[in-house]
């Protein structure tokens, strides 16, 4: 991966749109044991993929409408963390994408799950 990409270009898209980038997976790349565990699609790195395909989603979605969702650090966790309307843009695109299944839904939100996308575990159609 040494010719110049934007950071932002999709290395792999779903056919649910959404996508890993060139950047995100050269990142894991780099990690220790990281081309190991790709190839053998260990499960860090599944978790790595989907966390990325969902970050690249609402980061897309809050292009388009700023409004719809927040993203922040969370000092506490040490992870990005999202914000959004359960009824919102980015629930309804979330409730679509397949096989996500690394969502860890915090049992002390009081958050409605409208869209069952937190408690509902897909099956491999």
């Amino acid at each position: 991966m040494s010719r110049n990409y934007d950071p932002k270009e999709p290395l792999h898209e779903g056919p649910d749109g959404t996508y890993i980038t060139v950047s995100q997976m050269q990142f894991y790349l780099n990690r220790r044991h990281g081309l190991k565990k790709f190839q053998n699609a260990h499960p860090e790195f599944l978790e790595y993929f989907n966390l990325c395909r969902v970050y690249n989603l609402v980061s897309d979605t809050m292009d388009s409408d700023p409004e719809c969702a927040i993203m922040y650090w969370d000092d506490k966790k040490k992870v990005v963390s999202f914000g959004f309307p359960n009824k919102g843009k980015v629930a309804r695109k979330l409730s679509r994408i397949r096989n996500v299944k690394t969502f860890i839904y915090e049992e002390e939100d009081d958050d409605d799950d409208d869209w069952e996308m937190f408690s509902q575990l897909w099956d491999d159609e």
